[in-house]
C-alpha cells in the first residue's frame, strides 16, 4: 500500500454502534483510513475482491457468518492480508484458537485502547513478511546465479581439458585446429593453453601462435627456422629431445606413429624461458603431427601458476556458494519475532527508524533474547536486502583465527594456509555483516576493526594489498560494553563508533503479554516438525509458563516447548510435560513479579490438578468433584468462571 493512500479496512461487524466505536478509536489513533462494514458472507467475499483491503477486522460471533469462517475465507482468498479479531469476551481459549488458525491478534471490545497498537503491529508484520519473501527470492536468485557462474567456470575448465586431450589424442583434429579452425584453437588457448610451438626433429621453430609470441616475446629474428633452444631451459630442451627420440623409435615400418605414441606428457618441474631471460613453471605436452613435407611436433605449454589461480578462483566461488546455501537453509528469519508488548513495540519502532540507513547498529540484550533475529530484520528491510547477510560469531573463534576469518589470508601467511582465502568482510561486500558477541574480540583485532568501520579498507593476513569494501556493519553483544571500556577490556573509540544507534532487547520476564503468543508459536513450530497433533496448552501449563522467571529468555522457552512437544501424548501440553525448574508447582521459588499466586490462580491450579488425576472426569465416584469434596454443579460453575474446559484433560 502506498503511504499516500488511506488505509483500506474491511470490517465484519453486525452491530453498527460497535463499528462506529471502532472507527472512532482508529480516528483517535491518527489512522487515515477508509472502512467498509459488511455483515454477510456474500458481502464479505465481494469486498475482498473489490476493496483490496490492507487489514481485516472481524467479530467472533455473528448470527449467520462468524469470525472463524471469515478467517478461513480471508486466508484462502487473501493469505497475505492480516486479520485481527475485535470481539466481546470470548475467553482465553477461543482467543488463542484464533491465533492458532492464523489471525494476527485479537482485541476485546471493552479494551479498544489496544486496537491502535494491534493494527499497527499487524500491518508491520504483514510488511515484514512481504519484505522477507522478497529478500528470500532475491537471495535464491543470487544463489542460482552464483551456482550458474560456478557451473559455467567448471564447465569451461573441463571443456578446455577435454579439448586439450582431443588435440593430442587425435592427429587429424590437431591438423584441422592448426590449419582450418584457428578461432577454435584461440578459444582453447585463452582458457587453458599459454603457447603452442611447432618444431621439427632438429628443434627448429616453424610456427608460433599468438599466445606464444606474447609469452616468449618473439623478436624480429625469431622467424622460420629459429632454434627452439633460446626459449626453453636446458632441462626442458633435453626432455624435448628425449621425447622426440622416443616417438621416432615407436614409429612403425611405414613411418606412421603407433597408436600409443601419439602424445607424450613432459614430467613436472619444467620451466620455460621468456625473451628477457626470466623463467616460469610450465606443464607441457608433446604431440606429433604429419605435414606433407616433413614431420613436425607440437609443444603445448600451460602456465602452472595461471592454472592454480583459476583453481583457487573456482574454490572461492564454491565457498561463496556454500555460504549462500547455508544462509538459505538457516532456520532464522525475522518473521519469527513474535510480540505485541510495549517493550517489543519500541524495538519494532527502532528497527523501522534505522533499517533503511547505512548507520552502524549495536544490538544488546541478555542471552537468548533474539539479537540475531533483529539484525536479520535490519538487513532484510534495508536497501541491501538483495545482497548477502554474513554472520561472524566472534566468541566461537580462537584468537589466532579471528583475523583470518574476518579479513582473509594470503597463501603461505601461516602454517596450513595453502591457498589464498577471502575473509567474511570480502564476502559481505555490498551486503551486511553481523559481528555477534563483539565484546569477545581481542584488543589487537579491535584496532583493525575500527579502521574497517572508519575507512572500509583492510589487508589480508600476510598480504600488503589494501582491499576496499562497501559493507554495512551490525554488532551484537550480551556484555556491558560500557563497563568493559571502564575495565580497559574494550576500546573506547570502537565502542563509541559501534554505539551510534543502540537497540536493547528486553528480557522475556519483562514481556509478560508476549509469553502466550511465543509459547503458541513454538508449540505450533515443533509440533509441525515432529508431525504430532497437539492443539495447545492446558490452563495449568500456561500458568506455570507465566510464573517462571525465564533466565534463558526466548531461547530457553523454545527449548522447553520443544521438549514438551516430544513428551506430550495427548492433545494438550500439561504441567508435567514442562521441565521448568523453580516454578510454583514444584515447590520452588519463582523470581518473577507473580511469585505469590492470587486466590483465583490457586483455585484454578487446584481444580486442574484434580482434572489431570481424573482424566477430565467431573462427576461420579471417580470424578474431580468427589476428589475435591464439592458438589458437581458447584465445581462446574467454578470451572466455567475460570475458563477451564474438562475436555483438555481427557486422554
Amino acid at each position: 500500500m502506498s503511504t499516500d493512500e488511506p488505509l483500506h479496512i474491511l470490517m465484519l461487524e453486525d452491530v453498527a454502534t460497535d463499528a462506529e466505536l471502532v472507527e472512532r478509536e482508529l480516528d483517535r489513533e491518527g489512522f487515515d483510513f477508509e472502512a467498509r462494514r459488511v455483515t454477510t458472507e456474500d458481502a464479505f467475499r465481494e469486498a475482498l475482491e473489490t476493496l483490496d483491503p490492507d487489514i481485516i477486522l472481524v467479530d467472533y460471533s455473528l448470527p449467520q457468518f462468524d469470525g472463524m469462517a471469515a478467517l478461513g475465507v480471508a486466508q484462502a482468498e487473501c493469505p497475505h492480508v492480516p486479520v485481527v479479531f475485535v470481539s466481546g469476551a470470548i475467553g482465553e481459549e477461543r482467543a488463542i484458537e484464533t491465533l492458532k488458525q492464523g489471525a494476527t491478534d485479537y482485541v476485546l471490545k471493552d479494551k479498544l485502547s489496544r486496537l491502535g497498537p494491534a493494527v499497527r503491529r499487524a500491518l508491520q508484520e504483514a510488511a515484514e513478511r512481504r519484505a522477507r519473501r522478497e529478500a528470500e527470492a532475491a537471495l535464491r536468485q543470487a544463489h542460482d546465479e552464483l551456482e550458474q557462474k560456478v557451473a559455467a567456470r567448471t564447465a569451461e575448465l573441463r571443456e578446455a581439458n577435454t579439448a586439450l586431450k582431443e588435440e593430442v589424442d587425435e592427429r587429424k583434429r590437431a591438423e584441422r585446429a592448426l590449419r582450418k579452425s584457428r578461432e577454435r584453437l584461440t578459444r582453447i588457448i585463452d582458457s587453458a593453453i599459454d603457447a603452442i610451438i611447432s618444431i621439427d626433429a632438429d628443434l627448429q621453430v616453424h610456427l608460433f601462435n599468438e599466445a606464444a609470441e606474447g609469452i616468449f616475446q618473439r623478436s624480429a629474428e625469431a622467424v622460420e627456422g629459429t632454434p627452439l633452444a633460446p626459449f626453453l631451459t636446458d632441462p626442458f630442451e633435453a626432455v624435448v629431445h628425449r621425447h622426440i627420440d622416443a616417438h621416432q623409435e615407436a614409429q612403425g615400418s611405414d613411418g606412421a606413429p603407433e597408436a600409443d605414441g601419439r602424445y607424450l606428457a613432459a614430467p613436472e618441474g619444467l620451466e620455460a624461458r621468456r625473451g628477457d631471460g626470466t623463467t616460469f613453471p610450465v606443464e607441457a605436452t608433446l604431440c606429433p603431427i604429419q605435414l606433407p613435407a616433413e614431420d613436425r611436433y607440437l609443444i603445448i605449454l600451460r602456465d602452472v601458476d595461471d592454472r592454480k589461480q583459476a583453481e583457487e578462483e573456482v574454490a572461492q566461488l564454491e565457498s561463496e556458494r556454500s555460504y549462500l546455501q547455508e544462509e538459505l537453509e538457516s532456520e532464522y528469519n525475522f518473521d519469527t519475532i513474535v510480540g505485541t508488548s510495549a517493550p517489543m513495540q519500541e524495538v519494532f519502532d527502532a528497527i523501522d527508524q534505522v533499517a533503511d540507513t547505512e548507520t552502524t547498529v549495536l544490538v544488546t540484550g541478555e542471552t537468548g533474547t533474539g539479537k540475531e533475529l533483529v539484525a536479520r530484520a535490519l538487513h532484510a528491510r534495508s536497501a541491501r536486502s538483495d545482497q548477502v547477510f554474513v554472520t561472524v560469531n566472534c566468541a566461537a573463534l580462537s584468537t589466532d583465527l579471528i583475523e583470518s576469518e574476518l579479513f582473509g589470508h594470503e597463501k603461505g601467511a601461516f602454517t596450513g594456509a595453502t591457498t589464498r582465502r577471502e575473509g567474511r568482510f570480502e564476502l559481505a561486500d555490498e551486503g551486511t555483516i553481523l559481528l555477534d558477541e563483539i565484546g569477545e574480540l581481542p584488543l589487537e583485532t579491535q584496532a583493525k576493526l575500527l579502521r574497517v568501520l572508519q575507512q572500509q579498507t583492510f589487508e589480508r593476513v600476510g598480504g600488503s594489498e589494501t582491499i576496499e569494501v562497501d559493507t554495512r556493519i551490525l554488532a551484537a553483544t550480551n556484555r556491558d560494553l560500557a563497563a568493559a571500556v571502564e575495565a580497559d577490556a574494550f576500546r573506547s573509540d570502537l565502542y563509541y563508533r559501534l554505539n551510534i544507534f543502540p537497540i536493547e532487547l528486553p528480557p522475556l520476564r519483562d514481556r509478560g503479554d508476549d509469553l502466550p503468543l511465543l509459547a503458541e508459536h513454538f508449540r505450533e513450530t515443533y509440533a509441525s516438525r515432529t508431525g504430532t497433533d497437539i492443539e495447545g496448552f492446558s490452563a495449568g501449563a500456561m500458568a506455570i509458563l507465566k510464573d517462571y522467571d525465564w533466565p534463558g529468555n526466548v531461547r530457553e522457552l523454545a527449548n522447553i516447548i520443544e521438549r514438551a512437544v516430544i513428551l506430550t501424548r495427548g492433545r494438550h501440553i500439561r504441567a508435567e510435560h514442562l521441565s521448568v525448574t523453580g516454578s510454583a508447582t514444584d515447590g520452588g521459588n519463582v523470581q518473577g513479579p507473580s511469585s505469590l499466586a492470587t486466590l483465583e490462580e490457586a483455585q484454578r491450579r487446584h481444580i486442574e490438578r484434580a482434572l489431570e488425576q481424573t482424566d477430565g472426569v467431573v462427576g461420579g465416584d471417580e470424578g474431580a468433584a468427589q476428589l475435591l469434596d464439592v458438589k458437581r454443579t458447584t465445581l462446574l460453575s467454578r470451572m466455567k468462571r475460570l475458563g477451564i474446559a474438562p475436555s483438555e484433560y481427557r486422554a
